[in-house]
């Protein structure tokens, strides 16, 4: 597939993932179901960004763990960040 046809596909990929995102973070659900929801959807997003933008996915293999880490990391911090206090009151 061409360099063009690849980032157009992340690019609709991503518009797609924002309209899931703001679904999520709009429909009334749990907390936790809301967080989850959203951060999964942030994973995605960030790893059509590593992979389509910054076209890493030509790259090694410990370059893109280590891409793929951050996002991981942050929204496993700011999952706990919210849900903490919410099970604490419970």
């Amino acid at each position: 597939m061409s360099n063009t046809k690849v980032l157009i596909f992340c690019w609709l990929a991503l518009v797609a993932a924002t309209a899931a995102t703001v679904y999520f973070g709009a429909n009334a659900m749990t907390l936790g179901s809301q967080v989850g929801a959203v951060l999964t959807v942030a994973v995605i997003k960030s790893g059509l960004i590593i992979d389509g933008f910054m076209e890493l996915r030509h790259t090694q293999t410990r370059w893109r763990v280590i891409m793929y880490g951050w996002p991981l990391a942050m929204s496993v911090i700011i999952a706990a960040t919210l849900l903490i206090p919410y099970f604490m009151a419970s």
